[in-house]
């Protein structure tokens, strides 16, 4: 899983590339993505999304959760990695969120 990452993630710093987060934010958004991490591989799955949204009290039907992964998932490997999350809030700040799982996901753990 994590080791099958592409080269550019192995490079990847959210701290030059997503510019208009605080490092307080990023810190905080990836102690958020590591708590639902439970594999600890470096990505959220179907199932681990699924325990996510249920733990923020939006419970998702599988076709929405399909759905959300499909909107960020820029290297199409069925499974959000911590460059991906990070685009849900940007995405948000931006309004430019479509799927109403992501918008839910984007206000209450941006709000912890």
């Amino acid at each position: 899983m994590a080791q099958n990452l592409p080269g550019t993630l192995k490079n990847f710093n959210p701290y030059t590339e997503f510019k208009e987060f605080t490092i307080a934010q990023i810190k905080d958004f990836r102690n958020a993505f590591d708590l639902y991490d439970t594999s600890r591989d470096g990505v959220i799955n179907l199932m681990e999304l699924k325990v996510m949204m249920e733990k923020l009290e939006a419970p998702q039907t599988h076709l929405a959760l399909t759905a959300m992964i499909k909107e960020v998932d820029e290297d199409m490997d069925t499974v959000i990695n911590f460059r991906e999350f990070l685009l849900i809030f940007r995405k948000a700040a931006c309004g430019e969120l479509q799927v109403d799982g992501l918008k839910v996901l984007a206000e209450k753990v941006g709000s912890l």
